[in-house]
């Protein structure tokens, strides 16, 4: 698995929002943990970039995703499905979330272009 490279900035929006999507069904799951810091691991997200990342606001770190390439933005959806499915169980609020971000981001479209060009 290749991983898609990203800039310190870029880093903790990413970690702004897995932890959104973490907090998103109200409940912390130990394997959310997991993943998140599995994925801190894959991509180097040292404590200063972590703390960067919980400092932003959700709204900032959107914004911030809306300019990344479109490959760090299907990476970066990627990630987020890896922490809605780390707890096996399907959150409206996760999946609600989880669109939002795709459709303020453009991910949405993306996702729908590879499917019709596959």
């Amino acid at each position: 698995m290749k991983i898609t490279q990203f800039t310190e900035m870029q880093k903790a929006a990413v970690v702004s929002l897995l932890i959104e999507m973490i907090n998103a069904d109200g409940a912390v799951d130990p394997c959310e943990c997991e993943v998140f810091d599995a994925i801190c691991v894959e991509y180097g997200i040292d404590e200063e970039i972590y703390n960067l990342g919980r400092s932003l606001n959700g709204l900032v770190a959107v914004d911030m995703m809306k300019r990344m390439s479109d490959q760090q933005k299907i990476a970066t959806a990627q990630l987020l499905i890896r922490v809605i499915d780390a707890d096996a169980k399907d959150d409206d609020n996760e999946i609600r979330l989880f669109n939002i971000i795709c459709k303020a981001t453009g991910v949405d479209l993306l996702i729908n272009a590879m499917d019709e060009n596959p």
